[in-house]
């Protein structure tokens, strides 16, 4: 127990400062509350015998005491309650910071390692349920000093009963730790479900339609049960285990005090034991039982939170395969002329890209065509730095991509995407997440053509987008994709199949604005419609993994009709 929860603590206050003055607080209060909870016994037991030897005066002298003892015990109980919430609510905000800050970082594999579900349950539950760990190892090693106290206590009067009250409680102890760590592996599969069950749920949303048009929610809900039936067995097992100990188990220490109290009546009729002192000892054994119940209660608890402590250790300390992106150079006037020099690059051992070589240039829109699965979308993941190429080098104006700094990178190359996302929230606000210069913003949606949709709507820019935008179509939510990039001040805009899914006319508007954007920006588009091809001043043509082709798209027609 006691080298697993060191290894706890360590692990929790890498992730949680420990230098905090509401926690240090808490520590003092709380071992200063628990040894003055010891003197009400004591004080009861001295009270009987005032009583019984009809010294009055003592007794409500011992009674006044006693009220002093409990008053101070509350004031101490509500001090510590207040210091840990404080504690708790600035944990709860930092870890979630350090949390969503790492997602940031993520690449496009973590999806396989770490579940949504896990994400989404860590992202709340488990922040909140660490957040107790400090506090349930102080008390565990407050009830570890309370015990001993008690123990001396039972020495100090009898030997031979304080060790048969040890004796007792180290065997109630072994089999209800016994049941702790079945209660920890049960809840471990609890969770795992849970995260399943979130994760199909959150896919469950996302296509809503499909289910719909496909009629596959009778097949998809018989794999819920699956995972229903999964949680709802470990959960009850879990349960199982820690009514067993609540009930059964404690069996063991209530038929002690039965034999405790036959030792005791024994040794008072042989006059070799004081009434109060029997009652101190009954009282004392009263609290080892609650301090080892605690001592479980708090051992339990932290191993349930160590779960949610490495789950969140998980997410924050995923090792993914993008570089460790913080270049040097600063320099914030860049072109935009981007070249791939023999690059080539493998995924999951497989060769996706075979020593290309391409100049995309400013001014230009260089159209990037070729069947499904040729390495298109792996060029812009490239480009984005989610992974680092096998051999070869990506040049912006000459200089390696990952040279430059982060700022200076994501400020001069953005995307948008074939299923951009926009977020629940208005249309100024989705702006203004990239640039809150109202101004630049209404300018921006003018150059894309979007101004004047967004000015008939009731509310205008104030107008709230519901989350994803379904609220407006698929061409409009392409154009307040484009308008938000341009907000960027990139230089370089990449565009993954813009025009997938539009109707012919919103698809020419696009190929009109993409005219007007090539005037100050490099563009370089995914395509398969052939009038983004048409409109494209470089065609460059991938085949199973090679630049197969380069060109315009009349050489391409000519070429293909030889």
């Amino acid at each position: 127990m006691f080298t697993r929860n060191i290894k706890i603590t360590k692990d929790y206050f890498s992730l949680v400062k420990f230098k905090n003055k509401y926690l240090i607080t808490f520590i003092i209060v709380d071992l200063i509350n628990v040894l003055i909870s010891l003197l009400v016994p004591f004080y009861a037991s001295l009270i009987v015998e005032k009583l019984t030897n009809e010294l009055y005066c003592e007794s409500l002298f011992l009674v006044i005491m006693l009220g002093l003892t409990y008053l101070v015990n509350k004031i101490g109980s509500y001090c510590t309650n207040w210091c840990y919430a404080n504690f708790l609510k600035e944990t709860y905000v930092d870890v979630h910071t350090t949390l969503v800050n790492s997602i940031y970082n993520y690449d496009e594999e973590y999806f396989k390692k770490i579940p949504a579900g896990k994400i989404i349950n860590s992202s709340n539950i488990d922040i909140l349920n660490i957040a107790e760990i400090p506090s349930f190892i102080i008390e565990l090693t407050i009830e570890f000093l309370r015990l001993f106290v008690i123990y001396f206590v039972f020495i100090k009067q009898s030997f031979l009963v304080a060790t048969y009250v040890i004796i007792i409680d180290i065997i109630y102890y072994h089999f209800a730790k016994k049941c702790n760590e079945k209660n920890t592996y049960y809840l471990k599969k609890q969770i795992h479900y849970a995260d399943k069950i979130t994760g199909m749920l959150q896919q469950i949303l996302i296509g809503l339609k499909d289910i719909k048009s496909f009629g596959i929610s009778d097949k998809l809900n018989n794999k819920l049960d699956g995972y229903r039936k999964k949680w709802k067995e470990s959960y009850f097992l879990k349960r199982k285990y820690y009514f067993t100990r609540k009930t059964i188990l404690s069996l063991i220490i209530d038929f002690g005090k039965i034999v405790l109290y036959v030792i005791l009546i024994f040794f008072l009729i042989k006059t070799k034991l004081q009434i109060a002192i029997f009652i101190l000892l009954i009282s004392y054994y009263d609290k080892a039982k609650e301090s080892i119940n605690d001592i479980l209660n708090f051992d339990v608890s932290i191993r349930e939170e160590s779960v949610s402590l490495y789950r969140i250790n998980e997410i924050i300390n995923y090792n993914n395969k993008s570089l460790k992106l913080n270049g040097k150079i600063n320099n914030n006037n860049i072109n935009g002329i981007v070249e791939f020099k023999n690059v080539s690059f493998k995924y999951n051992k497989k060769l996706i890209l075979n020593n290309i070589s391409f100049v995309a240039k400013p001014h230009q829109i260089t159209a990037i065509v070729g069947q499904t699965g040729v390495g298109k979308t792996t060029i812009f993941n490239l480009l984005l730095r989610l992974y680092k190429v096998d051999s070869g080098k990506i040049l912006i104006d000459k200089l390696n991509i990952y040279e430059y700094s982060k700022d200076v990178y994501y400020s001069n190359i953005s995307i948008v995407n074939q299923k951009t996302f926009i977020f629940d929230m208005s249309i100024r606000a989705n702006l203004s997440l990239i640039d809150s210069n109202k101004k630049r913003q209404i300018d921006a949606c003018k150059r894309v053509g979007i101004h004047d949709f967004i000015m008939s709507l009731p509310n205008g820019y104030n107008t709230i987008l519901k989350e994803d935008a379904y609220n407006i179509s698929g061409g409009q939510k392409q154009l307040l994709s484009l308008a938000r990039a341009l907000l960027t001040t990139s230089e370089i805009i990449l565009l993954d199949e813009v025009t997938s899914s539009l109707d012919p006319n919103t698809t020419n508007k696009i190929i009109k604005l993409l005219e007007d954007l090539k005037k100050d920006h490099t563009l370089i588009i995914i395509a398969h419609n052939k009038e983004l091809m048409k409109a494209a001043d470089n065609l460059i043509v991938l085949k199973k993994g090679k630049v197969e082709w380069m060109g315009n798209y009349e050489d391409l027609i000519k070429k293909r009709n030889l």
